[in-house]
């Protein structure tokens, strides 16, 4: 890239700063007394700036701010432009370093203000009456609203299956060798769960259950059949378990043990 070209980008890049195109999590802090404004015109648009009245200061409110940013330029050059900055009637004085000319004017390097706690409004003070200003302050992020997991939280299973009994009907997820049933217990809840097999032959259903990874129990079936429950496409449907889980929050985890199909409800208890 030629000299020529770099000094152009430095002068857009410039331009684009001082003319109010900011960052997007910046925004553009009005004085609550501006004097006499002038618009900059440039290549992205027609920007106010403003100076104070002859030998007064322009207040800005910043209240909640911890920290602005002023930008600035004058019509002319000056041999030493300065501003005053007046925070809780502590005046300090800072030099305007010159950024860059264009177009006849002097564009300053922006200067960036810490504003102390419980600070409610400051004051811009400067004598030269070439000098426009525009303040800056940066939006803060707001925080990431937490979400609330559900208190049981699916994660895997074989299927859905509708188990009836007296023409009710609740959900069942499916469990087999090649699948198990995966769930996430949140918020501190307790929750039982009904587990019922699909009957094959005399062999003896068995199944796991695993907390966080960890086996804590095998279960085993009767070949005892219900004739109270019934699901659609099962005919021999085993009689049920209950197991209840309070060993706090994570996963759980039901593993078929035999070659037969499961059928799991996790029922989250009340607190």
């Amino acid at each position: 890239m030629s000299k020529r070209h770099i000094i152009t980008l430095i002068i857009a890049v410039l331009v684009l700063s001082l003319a109010g195109q900011t960052l997007p999590k910046q925004k553009v802090l009005n004085f609550v007394n501006p004097g006499n404004r002038r618009l900059l015109k440039t290549a992205n648009g027609n920007f106010y700036f403003f100076r104070s009245l002859p030998e007064k200061s322009m207040s800005l409110d910043v209240k909640g701010l911890d920290k602005i940013q002023l930008r600035s330029f004058a019509i002319e050059s000056l041999k030493k432009p300065q501003v005053v900055i007046t925070i809780n009637k502590k005046s300090v004085t800072y030099d305007l370093a010159l950024a860059e000319k264009l177009n006849g004017f002097d564009l300053y390097q922006p200067l960036e203000l810490t504003i102390p706690d419980n600070t409610e409004t400051i004051t811009v003070l400067c004598y030269s009456r070439s000098v426009y200003f525009r303040a800056f302050y940066t939006i803060k992020p707001k925080p990431k609203a937490k979400v609330k997991l559900p208190s049981l939280q699916l994660v895997e299973h074989a299927g859905m299956i509708k188990i009836e009994r007296d023409s009710k009907a609740s959900d069942y997820y499916s469990f087999t060798p090649q699948q198990e049933l995966r769930f996430n217990l949140n918020n501190n809840r307790k929750a039982d769960v009904y587990v019922r097999a699909r009957l094959l032959d005399a062999t003896i259903p068995v199944f796991e259950l695993y907390y966080k990874g960890k086996l804590i129990n095998t279960y085993d079936f009767t070949i005892k059949r219900t004739t109270q429950y019934k699901a659609t496409g099962v005919t021999s449907l085993s009689i049920g378990k209950k197991i209840t889980l309070d060993m706090g929050n994570g996963e759980y985890v039901l593993k078929a043990k035999s070659n037969h199909m499961f059928f799991a409800r996790p029922v989250v208890l009340k607190k």
